[in-house]
């Protein structure tokens, strides 16, 4: 990894420890840093915080359309259909309905998720995870659940019903993992705007 290469660049650094810094990055291109056992090292300096080679776990670019998404936990990827995230976007749709599967069991309250639509991968959005509703199966969360903040509308929540996710979930994965509720903040994007 030449860190040089990200010099003045704005940057998603995760360090040893999984955490996740956003900002611009500044390469001591001088200098090498010398860390408490006297050693030089090369180092990256996001914002005010400094991070040795050592502590660099890995470094990517962020492009124009990524948001700030400084001290944050890690980012996770999901897509959604194109009307639930159009819902989302308009702050309609807060909780989230899935499997609560290996993928959903990394997740933590505090972490990102960015969202893409199905129809269209460059349309995306960001939501912080706000709590996690875990139940034996989507029987006993939509019992539980307000379904109006799920997805559903006045005009169809009467219909709703657990085998909906049967469109995308087998009988079996149900009950092999359990259903999560993924309640959501309201979504941000980057600085234009979207």
């Amino acid at each position: 990894m030449k860190l040089s290469k990200y010099d003045g660049k704005t940057v998603r650094l995760t360090d040893f420890r999984g955490e996740v810094f956003d900002g611009e990055a500044t390469w001591d291109s001088e200098e090498y840093c010398f860390h408490e056992y006297g050693e030089e090292e090369e180092g990256l300096r996001i914002d005010n915080w400094l991070f040795y080679r050592s502590q660099i776990r890995r470094v990517e670019l962020l492009g124009e359309r990524e948001p700030s998404l400084w001290m944050s936990r890690p980012l996770h990827r999901m897509k959604l259909q194109h009307e639930p995230f159009r819902m989302m976007e308009l702050g309609q749709k807060t909780v989230e309905l899935r499997l609560w599967d290996e993928k959903r069991r990394r997740l933590r309250v505090g972490d990102v998720i960015r969202f893409e639509d199905t129809t269209d991968e460059t349309e995306v959005l960001y939501v912080q995870v706000e709590e996690l509703l875990v139940f034996p199966g989507f029987a006993r969360l939509y019992r539980s659940l307000p379904l109006l903040e799920c997805g559903y509308t006045p005009a169809n929540v009467s219909a709703a019903s657990p085998a909906d996710m049967y469109e995308y979930y087998s009988a079996e994965d149900e009950a092999r993992w359990g259903a999560v509720g993924i309640r959501v903040s309201q979504p941000w994007f980057d600085e234009a705007g979207k």
